[in-house]
């Protein structure tokens, strides 16, 4: 489930903070956000099971859909904050691993892990699971879908980052809105 995470030496008794990718750390294309997706999942019901190509497919095309995008403003020195204060895994819903795209902007150093999308769940789904076995304090993410289930049906502190897609929902009192990660960041760090 997870790429060979970075050295954590003394890290170990913080906070573990999990980071959507696309939309949190990732910009996406032309600014606009599209996977946001508007509608609640229940909570109760199986999780549904997704689509998933194999990976000589996905390889490439996530290389298509991703390698141009570049990251969202100041979110280094969002991550260079955060990490003073929190562990920081990437958690994302992808089913290959940002690990390339982190080194290329030099934000890998503030990251300790990586963990993908190996499962045959959608992302809300998965990202409830894994954040369940990796014990998450906090999350962040930009999906409302994502937000509402981890604030329904897990102890994780969540955070959604605000984008236009995702406001005016009703969303459960547990999931708090930042405006980015350089505002959690603030909030956190008490800068």
């Amino acid at each position: 489930m997870a790429d060979s995470p970075l050295p954590v030496a003394g890290r170990e008794a913080l906070p573990l903070l999990t980071l959507d990718f696309d939309g949190v750390i990732c910009r996406p294309p032309f600014g606009r956000n599209l996977g946001i997706h508007r509608t609640f999942l229940d909570p109760a019901a199986p999780p549904p099971e997704a689509t998933v190509y194999p990976r000589w497919l996905n390889v490439p095309l996530d290389h298509l859909r991703f390698d141009l995008r570049g990251p969202m403003p100041g979110v280094a020195e969002a991550l260079a904050a955060l990490r003073g204060v929190r562990r920081l895994l990437v958690v994302t819903g992808r089913r290959t691993s940002p690990a390339g795209w982190l080194r290329r902007y030099r934000l890998d150093g503030f990251i300790d892990g990586v963990v993908v999308n190996d499962t045959p769940l959608k992302s809300p789904h998965f990202k409830l699971r894994a954040l369940e076995a990796l014990r998450a304090d906090e999350h962040v993410d930009d999906d409302p879908r994502t937000a509402q289930l981890l604030a329904q049906a897990s102890s994780t502190r969540v955070f959604l980052c605000d984008w236009p897609r995702n406001r005016d929902l009703p969303y459960a009192p547990r999931v708090e809105r930042v405006r980015d990660l350089r505002d959690l960041a603030a909030r956190m760090t008490g800068g």
